[in-house]
């Protein structure tokens, strides 16, 4: 495993700008219409805070070294965008949305955030099109940062109170009024290296891409498909589930990912990555970042262990982890050799969960469970299945990347898988979203069994 010069002060690292490449995933973006009353300067101020209260969004890398990256304070740039004349700022937008989604970010800029302020030649229209790099932002991240943004455009105009002056400035600060500031390092260290003790990375879930003269990256690309289920059936699937086995849903799809990899030949003790702001009552849900602020999420599997021990394992742990949160992610991985091997090895294959749901599961717990009832059987057929090729994916080791990302609201469940890897990989990782579906159906079907008893019955071999 390679060792970095890092200084724990500043250093953090976007790994994956280094491992899997710049540019694999397209923006993130944030639009909001302004009222007339909005001053140039008042939308200034309030981006600037936003800037500096929120440590992913003064993030840069530095130089040419893809895993270091440098924190520091500096003032957002507003750049004004005009539409022309005949053309209405809603129009500007739309067109300039299309071109921020797939622009290019600058690496030596802090956060990779962008700001413009598109008006109409009248100055009757108006919005903020904030353009972030996906490192430092992920669509659960985004709306941490647009309630933040709405909070400082409204105190901006007087109209309400300072209900978001309590908010922290920084991840690290979170995690500092948790532990002792002078033992964070040692107990997070010490608490890692007991956590990831039997931890085997993943190798060999995604296809490889064989033995060419092109190296690694030859004939690799980045897939997503996504799948939509219309209805309250999975959101209220989920909820019940969760109610029954007194665990949160991060918690329940995080285990039964983890045996779904278990399934397909997968080992034990699994590594599954995501951003701290898709855990549910973490207690981090006004901190944005994405791989910025990643910790592993560990799952051990025990064949025999009842279902609601599994779920609640993975919950105390998410907890305990984010409670000793201090070290950069390339200070952790190279204190403890089985998270660097985790993240640095080649051939190793990258999983990645993220799970959004309101805190409130269902209004109606007894609704919530009859629908749940008419899902135990097999899940049905998706409403809606979009596959997309999202260009090629240039990793700079040999490793794929999958993401699975599920969505549950009451009106409908969106699951969407993301692949980077060899050809064939896709349909895997595909697969892998079908399986944790179907294992999440089976859970009220057994809600007492073990996860070998739940494994056997829902899946085939």
């Amino acid at each position: 495993m390679p060792l970095f010069p890092l200084s724990p002060e500043q250093q953090s690292m976007l790994f994956l700008e280094g491992l899997f490449g710049p540019g694999i995933f397209r923006n993130t973006l944030i639009s909001l219409p302004l009222r007339p009353e909005l001053t140039r300067a008042r939308v200034q101020s309030a981006i600037t805070r936003l800037q500096q209260r929120q440590e992913a969004l003064r993030s840069a890398l530095v130089g040419r070294a893809p895993y270091l990256q440098r924190t520091e304070a500096v003032d957002p740039r507003l750049r004004t965008v005009v539409a022309r004349p005949g053309e209405s700022a809603g129009e500007l937008l739309a067109a300039r949305k299309a071109d921020r989604l797939v622009s290019a970010q600058v690496r030596e800029l802090p956060g990779r955030a962008e700001y413009e302020l598109i008006e109409d030649p009248a100055g009757r229209e108006r919005f903020l099109l904030v353009t972030l790099d996906h490192l430092v932002c992920d669509g659960h991240a985004e709306r941490v940062l647009t309630a933040e943004l709405t909070a400082s455009l409204e105190d901006a105009l007087g109209r309400r109170g300072s209900e978001s002056g309590e908010l922290p400035v920084s991840y690290r600060e979170l995690c500092e009024q948790r532990v002792d500031a002078a033992a964070r390092a040692e107990r997070e260290t010490r608490y890692w290296s007991r956590s990831l003790d039997r931890l085997e990375p993943v190798s060999g879930l995604i296809p490889r891409p064989g033995g060419t003269d092109a190296g690694p990256t030859d004939g690799l690309s980045l897939g997503q498909v996504q799948k939509l289920y219309r209805g309250p059936a999975l959101h209220a699937l989920v909820g019940a589930v969760c109610r029954a086995q007194g665990a949160t849903a991060f918690s329940v799809l995080a285990a039964l990912t983890a045996a779904a990899i278990w399934h397909r030949g997968g080992p034990r003790t699994i590594a599954l990555f995501t951003p701290v702001s898709t855990r549910q009552r973490s207690g981090f849900d006004v901190a944005a970042g994405c791989f910025v602020h990643d910790r592993p999420v560990v799952c051990h599997i025990d064949p025999d262990q009842a279902l609601s021990d599994s779920f609640k394992s993975v919950m105390g742990q998410n907890l305990a982890a984010l409670r000793f949160s201090a070290l950069s992610v390339p200070d952790l991985a190279c204190a403890v050799p089985p998270l660097g091997a985790a993240l640095l090895s080649d051939g190793v294959d990258y999983v990645q969960l993220h799970v959004g749901m309101a805190a409130g599961v269902a209004a109606d717990p007894v609704a919530a469970t009859r629908s749940a009832a008419d899902t135990t059987g097999p899940v049905p057929a998706p409403d809606e299945r979009r596959p997309r090729d999202l260009g090629p994916f240039r990793p700079a080791l040999d490793l794929s990347v999958t993401t699975l990302r599920f969505e549950f609201t009451p009106g409908e469940t969106t699951v969407r898988a993301f692949c980077g890897g060899a050809p064939g990989g896709m349909a895997v990782a595909e697969g892998l979203a079908d399986d944790v579906l179907a294992l999440l159906a089976a859970v009220l079907r057994k809600p007492d069994g073990t996860v070998a008893a739940l494994v056997e019955s829902s899946l085939s071999r």
